[in-house]
């Protein structure tokens, strides 16, 4: 056979016979081979994959093979390919075309090394990173980038806009080259960052570096009792706390059940010079009217049928410390004189006792009941309010301050793992989302009872939608319930919606958010 057409041609060609014998080698082969006598010699060698040689398969299929990257004798990268040669039907031996790629496979080994090198500057740095094109949709990011916009179980963000991560567009965003403090809506709620944008050069796109303001209120009670809140309103009663825990003053927290009035006279009582002294709780709407009296004050032998020996009430045993009248809203109105008499004089009576006692004692009430109310019904005393309140706390319901709702689930996801020895990475963005809209009646109590039951009941490492106990009904009132607000309010203001986001207390883009998740037009 005449190969004298293959003598010029810029690709490499070797013929190869039967016997694995080169019998036709091109100028191109010989040089990219650097092999001038190679022409009747033994092809084995020649390329890496002779290892696995597809010469078998090209003669038994009569099909060519083809292999991008290949190493030769003599180190050189090549693509490359084997073909069936036939002379009057019949199989005489392989053709082999290759083609030197040293210089494009250099080029893919150094991106990648690049990129290797980019990926892990990206993630040493601290901030979230988001490398946008000029549309403002995600190109490159670390992942910090992931888990601060709650976007872990969904892994890449490429090809997402920035307004579907943040709710706020690249015209949104802060002037090029001034960090600021923004708020970002995420599946975990409303966080305030810091954020920065930078322009790349020749207008390929920006970088946006963000990180969140940690501007979290901790408390700690104990190893099981943490007041948490990032809630402007939440942390002024906690500045509140802090200006009268040291004088002996009279303070009444008023909120919902579940909202942590307990907690909060804990922290008043933890705060104050009484700290080493008892803290002592009285659930008044817990014990029955016949035995609260007693329950309070004590009572001596012989005050009634079963009174053996003397006892003493809670208010003795709160001697140096703190007495917490609970739900004092439902105290008897009958008590309610006594209760003011030791408010006003720091003295009471034992039950079937003449003798006066002197206590030294603060006084710290609650109720989730409207006191006022109860006075204009003549079920609360106007002048044992007055005593109490000294000093009024309200504690806002967990649905008015829903940016705790992301570190409460936090905080108590960590207590509850620990405590039932269960490895979760945390709750999907549609749970988040789920719990965010949802009205919680309950208010914290609630929420701490659906992460304990989502952490026992969850079969997987990621609590999702179906492991969150809610009732259907209840949340669909509650989105009913906030639709008509929204309304209404969009109606009084004309549709203006920046000025009904002011009137809702919250953010436009949060505003923004709830139109298009409650479907209002």
């Amino acid at each position: 056979m005449d190969f004298s057409l293959f003598d010029n041609l810029f690709d490499a060609v070797l013929v190869i016979d039967e016997n694995f014998k080169v019998v036709y080698a091109n100028r191109s082969a010989k040089a990219l081979l650097q092999r001038e006598d190679i022409e009747g010699k033994n092809c084995r060698g020649l390329f890496s994959i002779c290892n696995s040689c597809p010469f078998g398969y090209v003669r038994e299929e009569g099909e060519g093979v083809q292999v991008y990257d290949v190493e030769t004798i003599n180190s050189r990268h090549a693509c490359w390919s084997m073909s069936p040669l036939y002379k009057e039907g019949r199989f005489v031996g392989a053709l082999e075309v290759f083609r030197d790629v040293s210089n494009v496979v250099h080029c893919i080994v150094e991106a990648e090394r690049q990129r290797t090198y980019k990926e892990t500057i990206l993630n040493s740095i601290v901030e979230a990173i988001l490398v946008l094109d000029s549309e403002g949709n995600v190109i490159e990011h670390n992942r910090v980038a992931s888990r601060m916009l709650c976007r872990e179980e969904e892994g890449v963000l490429v090809g997402k806009n920035i307004k579907e991560l943040i709710n706020l567009s690249l015209e949104e965003l802060p002037p090029e080259g001034e960090r600021s403090d923004i708020f970002v809506e995420t599946p975990c709620g409303r966080q305030k960052a810091s954020l920065l944008v930078s322009p790349m050069s020749s207008g390929f796109g920006y970088v946006v570096s963000l990180y969140v303001l940690n501007d979290v209120s901790v408390c700690e009670l104990g190893e099981e009792e943490t007041i948490i809140t990032k809630s402007p309103v939440f942390q002024k009663v906690l500045d509140t706390v802090k200006t009268i825990a040291d004088y002996d003053v009279n303070v009444l927290i008023e909120g919902e059940t579940g909202t942590g009035k307990s907690l909060l006279a804990k922290y008043i009582h933890y705060l104050s010079p009484r700290r080493n002294g008892p803290f002592v709780k009285v659930n008044c709407a817990a014990i029955p009217e016949s035995l609260l009296e007693a329950e309070l004050f004590g009572y001596v032998k012989g005050a009634f049928t079963g009174a053996v020996k003397d006892k003493p009430g809670k208010v003795e045993l709160a001697e140096g410390g703190t007495l917490f009248l609970d739900e004092i809203g439902d105290m008897p109105l009958p008590l309610q004189a006594k209760i003011l008499h030791l408010v006003q004089e720091k003295e009471f009576e034992r039950l079937g006792d003449t003798r006066t006692r002197k206590v030294n004692l603060r006084i710290i009430a609650s109720t989730n009941k409207n006191l006022k109310e109860l006075i204009k019904r003549g079920e609360f005393r106007e002048d044992l309010y007055y005593r109490l309140s000294v000093v009024k706390l309200h504690l806002p319901p967990l649905r008015e301050r829903k940016e705790d709702i992301p570190i409460l689930i936090k905080h108590l996801l960590e207590k509850y793992t620990r405590k039932y020895a269960r490895r979760l990475k945390g709750f999907s963005a549609e749970a988040m989302r789920l719990l965010l809209s949802y009205h919680f009646p309950g208010n914290v109590r609630e929420l701490e009872n659906i992460v304990e039951h989502a952490v026992i009941t969850c079969r997987g490492s990621l609590i999702n939608v179906e492991d969150i106990q809610i009732e259907v009904e209840t949340l669909q009132r509650d989105r009913e319930e906030e639709r008509e607000r929204i309304r209404r309010v969009l109606e009084q203001v004309g549709g203006n919606r920046s000025l009904a986001a002011r009137m809702l207390g919250m953010h436009r883009t949060t505003l923004w958010r709830k139109l298009r998740e409650l479907g209002i037009g």
